[in-house]
């Protein structure tokens, strides 16, 4: 076997280990099943590329095969959302073409004028060893490029949306498809140039060049074309939900505000009160009595131990709010929640927690005709060293892949994210259950 494929297998095979090192920060998969999708990775595409050149398969379709093979390899092997599976493989193929065509056709550029200068113009073409060596180099670059991509696709896939996934996916398959076609028109002789004369029309050396320069040109453009695409939209994306948060923090305190407003005019009216309950205690009227002092403490916002007594406050408040506006809508509500003293959890995002799931909760009842669906059911508490909070409410949709995840969702997945909590969401009989887990402290085991 020939030193230059020897040297191209070895810098294929650390392509394949920049490849796993790219999914292990967004996907999972297995040490087994690692093992096993490199091996196929790697045997298939060599299998492959050697049949081709037995059969002469049509470039297009050579290119369609391979990467349909690759992004099948993700959705066999690899745990997680398809549309993030998705995202992964086609990245990885998006790279892969950009750099790969780029370094090769650059570094095929500048070997071909080297060789035709020092030879006189005798050398008008790359040979077959000196091929696989750009391709090694090309292959160097190409994980040089994963690696460092890997850090900065971080900000990318947190708390994206399905449809996210899906339109830049598309995105990004279309501009492979355009560099490809480009290639194809390169290794088809479509792309020529005459010399300075135009005598040789079908120059070699001349039209190698002239194409070189073309698909080096074509893949900057892409490049910049699918960076924009990918970080401008995250950027944009990730500035609406900032935007979103914004406005949850303003009514946050406004809730607080108020509430501290409504038990400040209850304390500066506290003296006729006090009046009025002495004169209905001396008369002995204790319907009016009791009817007085439910007013006061709707009109304080003042919440009863029965009703709410989570250990938190502001929870209580936000319940309670919450609650009012459930029972407005003709929802049955019922909440059992109860806040560990040693949860780490800052007010402000449970009230994001809280706040977002059940704004959802009560829009989702609000839109069902069927009286047996308006329910809302909140439950939290303390289970080994964890926080858990469950929520269930009727809906009218059929199937979790119905349940749209909005602003909202993304900023409870962005708390979880923040506290290391994990989320599962069910859907059965029209019945939507979402369940958050929480370490406690520190030294809680890993709950992921």
């Amino acid at each position: 076997m020939k030193y230059d494929f020897i040297l191209f297998i070895f810098c294929y095979m650390g392509y394949i280990w920049s490849i796993f090192s790219f999914c292990q920060e967004y996907l999972s998969i297995s040490k087994i099943n690692k093992i096993i999708f490199g091996i196929l990775l790697f045997t298939t595409e060599m299998l492959f590329s050697a049949f081709n050149e037995l059969i002469r398969m049509p470039y297009i379709f050579n290119v369609i095969l391979i990467n349909t093979l690759f992004q099948s390899l993700f959705f066999l092997f690899f745990r997680g959302d398809k549309a993030e599976k998705l995202f992964t493989a086609v990245t990885l193929i998006t790279v892969k073409t950009l750099v790969w065509n780029f370094s090769c056709s650059f570094l095929s550029f500048v070997v071909l004028i080297l060789l035709n200068t020092l030879t006189n113009g005798k050398i008008t073409f790359i040979n077959m060893q000196t091929d696989n060596v750009i391709a090694s180099l090309a292959c160097l670059i190409l994980i040089a490029d994963i690696i460092s991509l890997k850090k900065k696709f971080a900000a990318v896939f947190n708390n994206k949306i399905k449809n996210w996934f899906l339109i830049m996916s598309l995105s990004m398959m279309f501009i492979v498809i355009i560099v490809e076609v480009v290639n194809w028109g390169a290794s088809n002789g479509i792309m020529v140039v005459s010399n300075a004369n135009g005598a040789a029309y079908w120059n070699i050396y001349y039209n190698q060049l002239f194409s070189h320069t073309a698909i080096c040109l074509l893949t900057i453009l892409s490049t910049f074309i699918a960076a924009g695409l990918v970080f401008g939209t995250n950027k944009i994306y990730t500035e609406q939900i900032q935007k979103e948060q914004y406005h949850s923090r303003i009514e946050f305190y406004k809730m607080l505000n108020e509430q501290y407003s409504q038990m400040e005019r209850l304390r500066h009216d506290m003296k006729n009160h006090m009046l009025s309950l002495y004169s209905l205690c001396q008369n002995r009227e204790l319907d009016k009595l009791e009817n007085y002092i439910a007013n006061m403490m709707e009109s304080g916002n003042i919440i009863t131990a029965n009703d709410y007594a989570s250990g938190n406050t502001v929870i209580d408040a936000l319940l309670y709010n919450k609650g009012k506006l459930a029972l407005k809508n003709e929802i049955k509500w019922e909440c059992n929640v109860q806040i560990p003293k040693n949860c780490q959890i800052y007010e402000f995002d449970l009230c994001v927690l809280f706040g977002n799931i059940l704004d959802n909760a009560i829009n989702s009842c609000i839109k069902t005709q069927n009286k047996e669906q308006k329910f809302i059911y909140v439950q939290s508490m303390g289970v080994k060293n964890c926080l858990l909070l469950v929520v269930k409410n009727g809906t009218t949709l059929s199937s979790i892949n119905e349940v749209k995840n909005g602003i909202g969702l993304l900023n409870v997945y962005d708390t979880a994210y923040k506290y290391n909590g994990v989320i599962n969401k069910k859907l059965e009989n029209h019945i939507f259950e979402i369940s958050l887990l929480f370490p406690l402290n520190n030294n809680a085991h890993d709950i992921k």
